[in-house]
Formats: C-alpha cells, structure tokens, sequence
C-alpha cells in the first residue's frame, strides 16, 4: 500500500501528467469537399471543387510539439499546384469550451503550373487555431490559419466556420461548414519569370473525427 502511494505521488508530480496534457495519444483527420474561385492578379481564373485533408497527432509530453499535416489542390484556367504543410504546434489551452493552438510549419509547393511554366518550392510560416464551444449546445466556432509575409514572398491560408459534435463513444463525429481563402504572392518563386499572384477562395464542407 505505501509502494502504491508513493507511485501515485511520483507521477502526479511529473509533468507528463499535468492536467493541461492529453493522457494519451489523440488527435483528429478532417475531410473536406471545399468549392474553390479562382483569381489571378486580381482577375477571376476559373472555379472548381476540392477535396481536402489534414490529420494531426497530440500526445502527451509538454515540450515537444504536436504535428499536424494538411494537403490541398488548386487547378485554375492559368496555373495549378498541390499544398501541403507540416506544422508543429503547442496546445496553448484545452478544454471543454475554448482551445488554443500555436506553432509554426513549413508549406511544400509541388506540381505547379503558371503559363506553362512548371514550378515547386518551399514557404515557411506561422500558425495559429482556436475553437470556443457556444455553451448548451453541441455547437462550436473556429478558426484557423497559416502564413507569412517576408522580403519577396507573402502567403496566407485560413478558415473559419462553425461545427456540430456527435459524441460517439471513443471518438467524437464532427460535421462542418465554413469558408477558406487561400493566397500567394511569390516573386521569383523556383525561378519563375513572373510572379505569382493566385487567389483561391469559397466554402466548404466536411466532417472531422475527433480521437
């Protein structure tokens, strides 16, 4: 029995238990069906719908970082590329009703297109997450983005929307809707002879698993 104590004493001491941690390995994979307008320097570009997907990991050990990935597409009348991002990011704050994420990634541009011209790169940047749960209700709002704006190069990418949670035992079932804008201003990006300057904006919708 004081072998026992001792035990609980010990890891409630150690900071992988503390209450702001997950106590295991959760995280979550969100689908969407995003229906993309187009512009290039500042001119419409053509329409289309996108499927799109991001995943992330949370465990519990507070100084290293949680990971989350997400994969986009873009395919315009004048250009085209696919998008994916690797982050890592911190829970901030995590509970019930408000979360808070922060971290920074890194933006891999590939199978581009502009005029013809074919092209592929890196973008870092910054990101940020937040969701507030509207108390009573299985309603929540959020908000997400990443970007950066440095020397020649300036992207953004965010959303906001609201979800409804259906609480399915070991998983919660998340359905949404939202809007999403994302956008570039590259010169020189991969050596191109032209700078580019595309826009893809519209809403979406989509469900998220929530582990």
């Amino acid at each position: 029995m004081m072998k026992h104590t001792q035990l609980c004493l010990l890891l409630a001491a150690l900071p992988v238990c503390s209450a702001n941690a997950d106590v295991l390995l959760g995280g979550d994979i969100e689908v969407n069906a995003w229906s993309q307008d187009y512009e290039r320097d500042g001119q419409g570009d053509g329409d289309d719908v996108s499927y799109t997907l991001e995943a992330s990991i949370e465990h519990p050990v507070p100084l290293i970082p949680n990971i989350r990935y997400a994969h986009s597409s873009v395919d315009a009348d004048s250009f085209k590329y696919t998008k994916q991002d690797v982050t890592l990011y911190y829970e901030i704050l995590d509970n019930d009703l408000v979360s808070f994420d922060v971290g920074a990634g890194l933006t891999y541009l590939s199978d581009g297109e502009l005029d013809g011209q074919s092209f592929e790169g890196y973008v870092p940047n910054a990101y940020a997450a937040a969701e507030i749960g509207i108390p009573g209700t299985p309603l929540f709002i959020f908000g997400k983005g990443s970007g950066i704006s440095y020397s020649d190069y300036k992207m953004f990418d965010a959303s906001a929307g609201i979800q409804y949670s259906i609480g399915m035992g070991i998983f919660d079932l998340e359905l949404q809707v939202g809007y999403r804008t994302q956008s570039f201003n590259l010169k020189s990006f991969d050596d191109l002879p032209t700078t580019l300057d595309a826009d893809a904006s519209g809403y979406y919708a989509g469900v998220n698993i929530d582990l």
